[in-house]
């Protein structure tokens, strides 16, 4: 079937969400809270705990039997509250949380991404599926004037990526079947081997260019840059 839609992830696809924006943002937390350690001491604790939420909250073998759903916004805060306790000083969670989130809202697009997606729009349906809270998917959204023909966030799904119902979710809203759809995303477990496990063509937008994972379903296509795509999308909108 030719091409109807192509699906995008977010962050580090379309916009920016690389270290460097979160030092930003803990040094923001460490200031106002007058924290008496470094973003980069916060950074670190608070991240070994918010890599282990991302690790468990789903159950690929049986993602019906997956933890119940819980917004980055909840979890970020509960890791900020691990990560004080953890350096013995007192802070608010809640309240850094916060910050983090609207943070998100402030990322930065790649040179490419506004180009591409005017160009995707004039030929094909054009959706986002991300792991991502509404609260800052949807401001973000509207900084930028940008519309979509769906648009679904994990907090939406009630699961994140790689739960192939999340990949069902946004081919339902589009409107299109997953052989008719190519998914774009930069992570290889989430994106890639997600997109594939729901029937998916997928493309690995490999900016940094890492090595491939064996263990996970391999990209049918990859690009180093949006740009890279555009010959990917005519030969898939010409397939009969």
């Amino acid at each position: 079937m030719p091409l109807k839609a192509v699906i995008f992830d977010v962050y580090n696809t379309l916009f920016r969400n690389d270290t460097s924006f979160w030092m930003d943002v803990f040094a923001d937390i460490c200031r106002i809270q007058k924290l008496p350690i470094s973003p980069e001491e916060l950074w670190t604790h608070w991240k070994s705990f918010e890599v282990r939420f991302r690790q468990t909250r789903t159950n690929m073998e049986h993602p019906e039997e997956s933890p119940p759903f819980k917004t980055y916004q909840a979890a970020w805060g509960e890791a900020f509250v691990k990560a004080f306790d953890s350096l013995g000083i007192k802070g608010d969670g809640d309240h850094a949380a916060q910050l983090s989130v609207d943070g998100m809202v402030s990322r930065e697009p790649y040179e490419d991404t506004f180009t591409f997606l005017e160009y995707v729009g004039s030929r094909w349906k054009r959706a986002l599926l991300t792991n991502a809270d509404n609260d800052f998917i949807q401001p973000l959204i509207r900084k930028h004037g940008l519309s979509f023909d769906a648009v679904v966030t994990s907090e939406m799904a009630g699961a994140y990526k790689p739960d192939p119902r999340v990949f069902q979710r946004v081919l339902q809203e589009a409107g299109v079947l997953p052989e008719e759809a190519l998914y774009v995303g930069d992570t290889l477990l989430d994106d890639v081997h997600g997109a594939k496990l729901a029937g998916m063509t997928a493309a690995w937008l490999n900016r940094n260019k890492t090595d491939r994972d064996p263990t996970l379903l391999p990209p049918d296509y990859e690009a180093t840059e949006l740009s890279g795509l555009a010959g990917v999308l005519e030969l898939l909108g010409r397939r009969g």
